[in-house]
């Protein structure tokens, strides 16, 4: 008889996790949270497929106002952060300016994405603090305040530094790295660096956001420092000043759900079938 102890349980899977959220979701009367629940996975899913992603292979938790999703092994981040990000910022905006549900209500979603190796047979969900993470990430500060401060946005995208570091900042499809902005976010003895994005909006030089710059990263790393895995809280240091880029000025951004212009999103991409179509625009009525 072997010595050998076999463990009952899986081995840790290297997953994307995407956690979306619906703001103000508890405001809503019970006939308009049935219908933003049935919307929101409507519009979940049809973004995935129309970016080529298959939705019925990606593994879900729901919670009512949300949907957190671990997606199949071997995902393409670059498709999910330019494509199915597009998408899913056009279907929401569409959504919320056609009002065609007998009980309509509007939507807006506050979205992480985070990668790493979580378990998925844990009894009652996903374990491991790369499953913690996104939901940190979804509720922080940082991404209230900037939804908050541009009432246009349909969608917030706040990603960890694993997905900014490994994908977006390498500089290959959209959204292009100087329309994220590196925040400080700090929940439960937890202190993590993301980046933050708003289709169609300046987040660059939004001002309301300079609590949360983080301070220097130079001597910092995802394990040792607690981006991913968290460290307990300290001062927040003087934050050095916003990427350069789009600083101090709102700006307009074909790709995504539409143009800032003085911070209302007025127009932007609606081709809701797969092909890119920058620059085009459609009319708001």
């Amino acid at each position: 008889m072997s010595d050998t102890l076999v463990p009952d349980h899986a081995a840790p899977e290297h997953r994307v996790i995407v956690d979306g959220d619906v703001e103000d979701y508890g405001t809503r009367t019970d006939t308009e949270q049935r219908t933003a629940q049935a919307a929101l996975k409507r519009i979940f899913d049809g973004a995935a497929m129309a970016a080529g992603l298959n939705p019925r292979a990606w593994e879900r938790q729901y919670s009512g106002d949300g949907i957190k999703s671990a997606l199949p092994l071997g995902t393409d981040v670059i498709r999910l952060m330019d494509a199915f990000v597009r998408q899913l910022d056009a279907r929401l905006g569409s959504y919320n300016r056609l009002r065609a549900e007998p009980a309509w209500t509007r939507i807006r979603l506050r979205m992480a994405v985070h990668i790493g190796p979580i378990r998925v047979d844990g009894a009652t969900g996903w374990t491991g603090r790369h499953a913690v993470q996104p939901a940190r990430l979804r509720d922080s500060d940082p991404i209230r305040a900037a939804m908050a401060a541009f009432p246009g946005a349909d969608l917030g995208v706040i990603v960890s530094s694993r997905i900014y570091d490994d994908y977006i900042a390498q500089g290959i499809g959209e959204p292009r790295p100087n329309l994220f902005r590196p925040v400080r976010v700090v929940a439960k003895k937890q202190d993590y660096t993301a980046y933050l994005y708003v289709p169609g909006f300046d987040v660059a030089g939004l001002q309301k956001l300079a609590a949360y710059d983080p301070p220097d990263r130079t001597d910092r790393t995802d394990d040792a420092r607690g981006t991913d895995g968290g460290r307990e809280t300290e001062p927040v240091a003087d934050a050095p000043p916003p990427p350069s880029g789009i600083h101090g000025r709102n700006v307009n951004v074909a790709y995504g759900g539409g143009d800032a212009i003085g911070g209302h999103k007025v127009g932007g991409d609606l081709n809701l079938y797969g092909d890119r179509g920058h620059g085009g625009h459609r009319d708001v009525r």
